[in-house]
């Protein structure tokens, strides 16, 4: 079966669309990462091209467009092959992707929070993250039983051999919050598997290219590999991120093309 087509539109942050970026890159599945922000996003809210008004969405071919940031984080990893097929194994890594929801706070703290709301905000969510690191690896010691044995003498992933949709929500919220935090996480455990995932095929390749996230807590955004750096306040409206650069002048052919 051919891959489908796939267009990612977000905003210029990294946030509720990482995960999805996550699990496609490390499936080697090919998609269009276009950024919208602005009078771009107001004019396509407009014509109704978000289901719920936001994003982000993805396009999947000529069908309408996937909203929720964990609807497509759960598509993409389908479409990559990491999504457990068993219905028991299934809900056991939801259940943990859902706990990395209920980390999202991270996401506006770091890319939007400024002054005096970035340093309230920051001071409540890092109160509570030690709390959640142990539930976290609690669940990840536990996947040691899931594991094939002989295969493991640690924890490997939250799916047991091999990370999972789990895996890539987890590590996306805790990057967040080592972007601005180095030290926060001080398990053994945790810190291992941090560094699995860094250098999973496919996965290390996306964050060695990523725009880099700059300016947090006072005039955030993201800066890529040229030097360009985009905010909400970038007068453009429309940019795609090609090989880590942000890209302004083809979008006639990736309207048309994806």
């Amino acid at each position: 079966m051919p891959l489908p087509r796939i267009r990612l539109e977000y905003l210029p942050f990294r946030a509720m669309a990482e995960t999805t970026r996550f699990c496609l890159r490390y499936g080697g599945i090919p998609y269009v990462d276009n950024v919208v922000w602005g009078r771009t996003f107001a004019a396509r809210r407009a014509q109704g091209r978000y289901p719920f008004d936001k994003v982000p969405v993805l396009h999947v071919d000529e069908r309408p467009a996937v909203a929720q940031s964990g609807t497509m984080a759960r598509l993409a990893a389908k479409l990559a092959g990491i999504y457990p097929a068993d219905p028991i194994a299934c809900a056991e890594s939801d259940a943990i992707f859902e706990l990395a929801q209920e980390m999202c706070t991270i996401n506006p703290l770091i890319n939007c929070y400024t002054g005096s709301d970035f340093q309230r905000i920051h001071n409540a969510y890092f109160r509570q993250l030690p709390s959640q690191l142990e539930q976290l690896e609690r669940m990840l010691h536990r996947s040691t039983a899931a594991a094939t044995p002989g295969t493991a003498t640690s924890p490997a992933f939250f799916g047991g051999d091999a990370p999972t949709h789990a895996d890539f929500n987890v590590f996306h919220h805790l990057d967040n919050a080592s972007t601005t935090e180095p030290d926060c996480i001080e398990s053994d455990a945790l810190r291992e598997w941090m560094g699995r995932m860094r250098t999973l095929p496919g996965l290390k390749a996306y964050l060695d290219e990523r725009p880099q996230l700059v300016g947090i807590g006072t005039d955030p955004g993201l800066l890529d590999r040229r030097g360009r750096f985009l905010s909400q306040r970038d007068p453009e409206g429309c940019a795609w991120i090609v090989d880590g650069v942000f890209v302004f002048e083809f979008e006639a052919e990736t309207e048309t093309g994806v």
